[in-house]
């Protein structure tokens, strides 16, 4: 029962798209930024799926949490989700090649 709320929880902050402000970040654990930044990616995986997506994400979650660690150290104020969309790589006008 335990277990079936946990995994309902999560269901449920993963339905519900949220901002994480630079305070909220840096309160969060290490576990808790590379789940976040994984939500991140999923995002993208399902706009790139869907043929929107200018950019390419193509790190480990790890690498972005440290790259988002370090703009914050460099004092950075913008939103988790809007230094993430600068991390990308930008795509080649041609697309990705199949």
């Amino acid at each position: 029962m335990k277990r079936f709320l946990i995994v309902a929880l999560l269901v449920l902050f993963a339905c519900a798209q949220t901002t994480a402000t630079r305070t909220g970040w840096l309160a969060m654990s290490k576990q808790e930024k590379t789940l976040y930044v994984r939500s991140l990616l999923g995002h993208e995986k399902a706009k790139e799926a869907k043929g929107g997506n200018q950019r390419v994400y193509d790190q480990p979650a790890e690498v972005y949490v440290q790259q988002i660690d370090a703009a914050y150290s460099r004092g950075e104020q913008r939103t988790v989700d809007e230094v993430f969309e600068t991390l990308g790589a930008q795509r080649s006008a041609g697309g990705p090649t199949v």
